[in-house]
């Protein structure tokens, strides 16, 4: 919250409490008067708990959201930064580096090894970077999203589907079926203070199911690459010695019998996702 106060663009702060049960609820209103303070009863999950403040943002007519975890701090002139890129139809993220700002945070730099973006060869190379790059295919993470307000109109919110984790996976995708873009901004930073995904207990539970919920949900996936999908999840649950697939083959049936039960709201969703719309919001 200080680090938006000392932002060069002025920002209004939304605090979305997702139900604490510590001292949070009394600290932040008392510390920081200014902030909208939107406490909910409970525990919503990341992406409805940022559902709530995109709602907000909506019915105030707001020009631009920038997601923030409560773990996150942004740079100074990271929104100054990037606004010059923005156009209404493009998702901007700034680098996001680790907590003290020394290295690129682990999950950011994965997203960069396995994207098609040219900014570590253009750094080591040429050694300048580009103002902005295309990263359509990089699996951004949502601690940190600069998004316009005619994109969320166009997109919505958060699919409830998804509780925690891979939620912006599923808004990526979403993003790039409607035809709209996603950018990086590397003069812009952010710091994300946590491991490797945060509380890997909380990430490796239920990490199978998040898998096939990921590709039942993914609009741009005909019916026969789903399958592929699937099979290809199932296969990892025999590859225990891949540090992102920790789950066991029965782990995955339990998944594919889950994914049956909800067929219905899984088909109701992809129908929601392929129109344009302040869907969940």
């Amino acid at each position: 919250l200080k680090s938006i106060e000392a932002s060069t663009v002025p920002m209004r702060a939304v605090v979305i409490d997702n139900g604490s049960t510590d001292e949070t609820r009394s600290f932040v209103p008392q510390h920081f008067p200014d902030a909208v303070w939107l406490p909910q009863e409970k525990n919503l999950g990341f992406g409805q708990a940022n559902n709530v403040g995109l709602r907000y943002a909506l019915e105030h007519q707001g020009d631009y959201v920038l997601l923030l975890n409560q773990d996150a701090t942004i740079g100074a002139d990271a929104i100054e930064k990037m606004l010059p890129h923005c156009d209404g139809q493009t998702l901007m993220s700034p680098l996001h580096l680790n907590g003290d700002g020394t290295m690129l945070d682990i999950g950011y730099k994965y997203s960069l090894t396995f994207s098609k973006l040219n900014l570590l060869d253009d750094l080591l190379i040429k050694k300048v970077a580009a103002p902005v790059y295309m990263a359509q295919q990089s699996p951004i993470p949502a601690a940190c999203w600069f998004m316009p307000i005619e994109m969320i109109k166009v997109i919505g919110g958060f699919n409830p589907l998804f509780f925690h984790y891979a939620e912006d996976e599923n808004y990526l995708r979403r993003i790039q079926y409607h035809g709209l873009t996603v950018k990086i901004c590397p003069a812009a930073t952010m710091c994300h203070d946590r491991g490797v995904h945060g509380n890997m207990e909380v990430f490796n539970r239920g990490l199978c199911r998040r898998l096939v919920l990921s590709a039942a949900t993914d609009v741009n996936l005909p019916f026969h690459k789903r399958m592929k999908e699937y099979v290809k999840i199932l296969k990892n649950s025999y590859t225990q010695h891949l540090p992102r697939h920790q789950y066991r083959p029965g782990q995955f049936l339990k998944a594919v019998v889950w994914l049956i039960c909800n067929i219905t709201k899984i088909k109701a969703s992809r129908n929601t996702e392929k129109g344009k719309g302040t869907s969940w919001l």
